[in-house]
């Protein structure tokens, strides 16, 4: 087995001691481009240009006997001599890319990734694929660990200041000095964009009918190599010219920044010069950050080079155009007139031909895994007795059980969450005296920050699951769960990022929540603020008490009167831990229990609209039944 150059990272690291652990002779290619993590004895050096690597290669295979070739990304000139060499030599080489799907999947291909996949294959291929009715489901996983990402920052360092040309031009794998700076640059771009950009995608998002234009990084192989620009620079300007002559007068077109390139570019101004030139100034939005998924469902139509974006809005059956060079541009998945017809007549994709196309696409190019986290290394290279060359390794690490953190890890565990404890502390005294102030818009946004470095603090994770779309064409949502502690508000609040209104139920020992906007109790007349509060815009989300039925019944009446939407959402605990916190002594105590512990997931599922319905039939008694149908015992 021989290894190339890997992900930044310790994944290919990672990747060798498994192999060698399964008796399988490794040889890992050393450029001076450094990569952490490997044992000395499978490392051989090569620091020569690239004039001398094909015949060094050559040699090396034949020597070693190599059957089988790993690399990441196909781009890189030792990758791309070395694909053509194995195949000359009848070595099978394979190339991992970061997922077509994300964030839960990696791509691993035969000899080519991208706009050069093996999914190029005619529309007719998967039109005769047997017919798919579910498509394959992603398992959620951990995003990776950190201290498994703290190797990134010293190969990053020695990569951009070592000048070994792996490359036409700056790429992540060849950075340039002026690379970190603008790594630390995006950092602060972030919560400065995020700040500054928040009227404009509230604008896009509840009031304007827009298409969606996807940038990417510039110096993207999948830019460089399969489309037809030189840049970004060239796709906005033909974009913009295109929707300023074809798109209808009511029509905006946003760009969307690609989030790794934050720190290396900004198009505000290009962006904004072209739209005056073209004549569409109000027209052409552009910002940096946001959740995706809720821009494709809300936009007319994308619009990419090449993006894998384009892959996520067909899978919500959002008109897709590419610009480039890419395997899903096929006839009945992507609309496939030119760009200036697409404006006025964007296609929808065919989902049976779409359903056969992913499915084919998860199957035979997938992996559900995570280079930094998870990685099902068995399940994906299994090993057969025949195969193992090595005998079993006596330096593989035994795990025992309950000791599989080391000290430092330890120390840094508590730190971090004695640190995110006096945060939300800090937090907490200042929203308090932004109350006082009646700075009230603010005092909610500092709860909901709050609220996050809580969860923090108890080493929380909340995966969130909202692919269940609402059908809300003339109603109003509101969102609402069977709370029974402050720490189901905490995860509403800090996951969900959702007002909440808060109720008074019979099972919690307090009057009112901090940052609420109301409180009711059983049979308050002003529960009919519900209806205000929504029709004036506001993403709210209700906790009640489930076992309350006379506040169900309320609850039931306000919504059938103000024609509101009911979308239940189910938080879902490990039974090992207590949540059931309701006093400041029951959350310290908490606190204290899992200050050492791992990490604990929360799953927060929201339902289809369609689980809580109300017929023009259905009375106060029927609709409590059904809500308590709905809401099964916590942790089921």
């Amino acid at each position: 087995m021989l290894l190339l150059m890997g992900p930044i990272g310790l994944f290919f690291a990672r990747f060798c001691r498994y192999l060698q652990g399964c008796g399988i002779p490794v040889t890992k290619v050393a450029f001076p481009l450094r990569e952490f993590g490997f044992p000395t004895e499978v490392c051989v050096p090569y620091s020569k240009g690239m004039d001398s690597w094909r015949p060094f290669l050559r040699r090396l295979i034949e020597e070693r006997g190599i059957r089988h070739i790993f690399m990441y990304g196909d781009f890189i000139i030792p990758h791309r001599i070395a694909i053509e060499e194995a195949r000359n030599l009848g070595v099978e080489a394979w190339v991992f890319e970061l997922g077509y799907l994300r964030p839960n999947y990696v791509t691993l291909e035969r000899d080519r990734v991208n706009a050069r996949s093996n999914l190029n294959k005619p529309a007719v291929f998967y039109r005769e694929l047997p017919p798919c009715d579910q498509l394959p489901q992603n398992i959620v996983l951990d995003p990776g660990w950190r201290w498994r990402k703290a190797w990134k920052a010293p190969t990053f360092i020695q990569h951009a200041f070592t000048r070994y040309p792996i490359i036409e031009g700056e790429h992540k794998l060849q950075p340039s000095p002026r690379f970190l700076w603008c790594q630390v640059r995006g950092s602060w771009r972030y919560w400065l964009y995020r700040w500054q950009e928040q009227s404009v995608k509230q604008r896009l998002l509840e009031h304007c009918s827009f298409f969606l234009a996807v940038l990417q990084v510039s110096s993207d192989s999948q830019i460089q190599m399969g489309s037809p620009y030189r840049g970004m620079h060239d796709f906005i300007e033909d974009v913009i010219r295109s929707f300023a002559g074809h798109a209808h007068a009511s029509d905006h077109l946003a760009f969307k920044h690609h989030p790794r390139d934050r720190g290396y570019n900004n198009y505000a101004s290009l962006i904004q010069l072209l739209a005056k030139q073209y004549g569409v100034i109000g027209r052409v939005h552009y910002f940096h950050d946001g959740p995706l998924s809720r821009y494709l469902r809300t936009c007319r139509g994308v619009i990419t080079v090449n993006s894998t974006v384009g892959l996520q809005a067909l899978f919500h059956a959002v008109p897709t155009k590419t610009m480039g060079d890419t395997f899903y541009n096929l006839e009945g998945l992507t609309d496939q007139k030119p760009l200036d017809g697409f404006w006025c007549d964007p296609q929808p994709s065919d989902r049976a031909l779409f359903y056969r196309f992913y499915n084919h696409l998860v199957l035979t190019t997938q992996v559900n895994g995570n280079f930094d986290g998870d990685f099902p290394f068995r399940t994906t290279f299994p090993i057969g007795p025949e195969a193992r060359q090595l005998p079993p390794s006596p330096r593989l690490p035994v795990l025992i059980p309950g000791n599989s953190v080391n000290t430092l890890q330890l120390l840094g565990r508590i730190l971090r969450r004695l640190l995110c404890l006096s945060l939300a502390l800090a937090l907490f005294a200042l929203k308090n005296v932004c109350v006082w102030m009646k700075w009230r818009d603010f005092a909610e946004k500092l709860f909901s920050i709050l609220s996050v470095f809580l969860l923090r603090s108890l080493g929380v994770q909340v995966i969130v699951d909202d692919s269940q779309v609402c059908k809300s064409v003339g109603f109003k949502v509101i969102q609402f769960y069977d709370q029974s502690s402050w720490f189901d508000l905490l995860v509403a609040r800090g996951s969900l990022g959702l007002n909440t209104l808060f109720v008074v139920s019979r099972n919690l020992r307090f009057e009112r929540c901090p940052g609420a906007d109301f409180s009711i109790g059983e049979g308050n007349e002003n529960i009919n603020y519900l209806a205000g509060v929504s029709s004036g815009g506001k993403q709210i989300c209700l906790p009640f008490d489930v076992n309350n039925r006379e506040l169900i019944k309320n609850f039931w009446s306000v919504c059938r009167s103000s024609n509101l939407m009911m979308v239940p959402w189910f938080f879902v605990y490990e039974k090992s831990v207590d949540f059931s916190i309701n006093t400041v002594d029951e959350f310290l105590k908490l606190f204290c229990s899992r200050l050492t512990s791992p990490v604990l997931l929360v799953r927060a599922r929201r339902a289809h609209s369609s689980a809580i319905e109300c017929p023009s039939g259905m009375n106060a008694e029927e609709f409590v039944m059904k809500v308590e149908s709905v809401f099964c015992p916590r942790g089921q």
